[in-house]
Parts: C-alpha cells; structure tokens; sequence
C-alpha cells in the first residue's frame, strides 16, 4: 500500500492525471479539424473542350454533377496542361478531344484525356473512380439502342453491354470517415506515447533516490505501482474516445463497460514490459530513451497507420508480444466491427495469461534485483569490522588510573 500511496502522489505532482486526459482530448479536437473526412470531394479540375458541341457539353455537364469533381474552369486549348498543376490549383486536367460528337454519333472509339497531379495519389483517387463511372455509363447509354437494332429486347442489349456487375457494400466505416480511422489512431497514439514517458522511468526514478532496496523488500511492490497508471490512462482513452464518437460521430458498436477490461489490460501489460526495458536504466533520461524500442514497432504494428496484412506472418508473430497490439485488435473488433464480448472472449483469455506471464516476469526481476543488492550490502560492508557504525555514539574508552606513589 506504500508503494501505491507513493506511485499516486509522484503522478499527481507530476501533473500525469491531466496530461493522460487532455492529450487524447487535444487529438480529438485538433484532428477532427484538420481532417473532416477521408475522401476528397468537389476537387477542382479543368476541362479543355477541342470539340465544343451540344454531347462536349452534356458531358462536362455530368462530369461536373459528380460528387469528386467540380469543373471550375473550362477552355479549349492549352500546349501545357503541367501549368495548372504549378500552384496546386487543380488536381487534374480532362482533354476532349476534336470530334468527340461525331465518333460518339458514329459509334467509333474516343480517347478523352485525364492528366492527374500525382505528387499525391490519395487526393487522385476518386477523380479517376468518377471518370471511370461517367465513361462506363455512357458507353452503355451507347450499347443499349446499337444492340437492339439487331433484333435483341432491351433487357439482352443491357445483358450484353453490362454483363457483370459488382454491387459493393462498405461495411463498418462505410462513409470512410476519418474519425473511425486516422483520428481514432492518434488518440491511441497520443495516449500511448505518455503513458511511456511517465512509466518507463519507474524504476530508475527509484533507483537514483536510493529507495529501490527497501521498494524490493516486497518484490510485488512494482506491479501496485502500475495500479495508478492503468486507471488514469484507462479513464483518459475512454473519455477521448465518447468525445470523439460525441463531437464526430465516429462508430464505436460495444458495450464501453466491457471494452474498458482490454484496455486496462493493455495499460498494465505495457507498463510491465516498460519496467522490464528500463531496468537497469542508472537514471531516468537513459529509460525514457528506451522508448523508441516500445513505442516505434508497438505502433507501427499495430495496423493503425498501415494494413496489417501487408506484414509478413513473422511480423505479425512478433506484433503479439506488444499489448497496444493486442488493444487495437479489441478496438477494431469491439468497437467498429461490433462483435459481442463472448465472441472476443478467446483473444481476451490469451490477452490475460499473456499480461500475466509479464507480471510474473517483473516479479522475478524484483527478487533477481533484491539478491543482487543483498550481496552487494555484504561484499560493502566487512563482517568484523572494529570501527564503529556510522553515525554511532562515541564509545567511551577506559584508561587505567595511575596508582598513587608511596612515600
């Protein structure tokens, strides 16, 4: 109970109860602005018309209904199309090309060009998605009355012109919102990396105030010392994550009680594995510094940034041994695919006996520890020594008293 007591008034001196809450609040607040949705709509393009008809019209007119593009400005030449791009103006320039009406009439073949600002593919992505829209549906438009001229009904020249079709249904995220991806990672991200900075110096901090020798004498005394972490940390990711769902409306489908049980998991486990690091650490600069062999691989494997099936199978092998891994797993399953607590019940049962092989470990470093300085204290100190204890009263010394002379 000493160590807690001790653990809580070093964290709320070192003000860790507000930082672990407002830095998630601040990534919500700041991300939800900077990024309102993940997809780019009404991007601004140009439209060089050479052809300058009735169809060069329509067709500018259906490029401009859809939701990707808004067609801001058309001409009808341009020797370098490269010039729009220059101030990051337009993200693409459509060419018509002269005789755009008279092939289509004539049902010959019509090369319409797209030219794409690359230096950022993701901003591209749904113009080229609309253009292939547009020109799928015309050409159909075009098959349908070509074929049924040769004798087809209406529902064989669509058969023909459109075989295959894909019906596509976006689950979990269907809106590909930001909150539910790229935001929801920086909150965990935010929290995650305090959380590092605050507990990897534990014992070092111990260490360098000469008390890790009386701290050991109960060697559970490290893992009570997790306890402040694991709720403060806990209430901090959860209330950023209702502000988010609140403020941005972003998915979380489970039951909030029962998803705090995996995230408090997870904060126990990653403080046990940020003692194990830092612990041999002299002083705590050198254990907040061994953060970037936690924090880099935990996050980057944790599929918040990058699909994790990109990862070879031994990537994802090691991804096990992080418990911010094994968090985000929960948090995607729980909270954006919706799936009940018995179906998690498995990963949870692992998550538990893994978190608890860490515990055991740090355990055992404790009494390793314990033994070492016990030896240390002996080698030190001699067993016979005649000099007195440090700090010990002076001893009073006898003289013998001279005998009187006789005569």
């Amino acid at each position: 109970m000493k160590s807690l007591l001790d653990e809580w008034h070093y964290l709320i001196k070192s003000k860790y109860p507000i930082i672990a809450i407002i830095f998630p609040l601040v990534a919500v607040l700041a991300y939800s602005l900077l990024l309102p949705s993940s997809q780019i709509n009404e991007s601004k393009v140009i439209v060089v018309d050479q052809d300058n008809t009735s169809y060069s019209r329509q067709l500018i007119q259906k490029i401009d209904a859809s939701q990707y593009i808004q067609v801001d400005q058309i001409i009808s030449y341009t020797n370098n199309p490269e010039s729009y791009f220059y101030h990051e103006q337009y993200l693409a320039v459509i060419s018509l090309p002269k005789g755009l009406e008279e092939n289509h009439n004539r049902s010959l073949p019509n090369r319409i060009g797209l030219i794409l600002d690359n230096t950022n593919s993701q901003a591209v992505t749904f113009i080229r998605t609309a253009m292939q829209e547009i020109t799928g549906y015309e050409n159909i438009q075009l098959a349908i009355p070509a074929l049924s001229r040769t004798g087809m009904s209406i529902e064989q020249a669509q058969g023909t012109a459109s075989n295959l079709a894909v019906e596509v249904r976006s689950l979990f995220n269907p809106t590909s919102s930001y909150d539910n991806t790229s935001i929801l990672t920086f909150i965990c991200m935010f929290s995650f990396m305090m959380l590092n900075i605050n507990s990897l110096p534990i014992i070092a901090r111990l260490r360098v105030s000469h008390r890790l020798a009386g701290e050991l004498r109960n060697p559970f005394n490290p893992l009570i010392r997790i306890l402040p972490y694991v709720l403060f940390s806990t209430a901090g990711l959860i209330f950023a994550m209702g502000v988010l769902k609140w403020v941005g409306g972003s998915r979380f489908e489970g039951n909030v009680a029962l998803f705090m049980i995996p995230v408090a998991l997870y904060v126990f486990g990653s403080v046990c594995i940020n003692i194990l690091v830092a612990w041999g650490a002299a002083h705590p600069g050198i254990a907040i510094g061994r953060m970037i062999f936690i924090f880099m691989p935990a996050f980057v494997l944790s599929g918040g940034t990058m699909a994790r099936a990109l990862f070879p199978p031994l990537a994802l092998q090691i991804s096990d041994f992080f418990p911010f891994v094994w968090m985000f797993k929960f948090l995607r399953s729980m909270g954006l695919r919706g799936a009940s607590f018995q179906e998690m019940l498995p990963e949870l049962g692992s998550m538990m006996l893994y978190v608890a092989v860490l515990a055991m470990l740090v355990v055992a470093r404790g009494l390793w520890e314990k033994q070492k300085l016990a030896k240390l204290q002996k080698t030190s100190s001699p067993a016979h020594s005649e000099k007195p204890f440090p700090g010990a009263p002076p001893t009073a010394i006898s003289t013998p008293t001279p005998e009187p002379s006789k005569g």
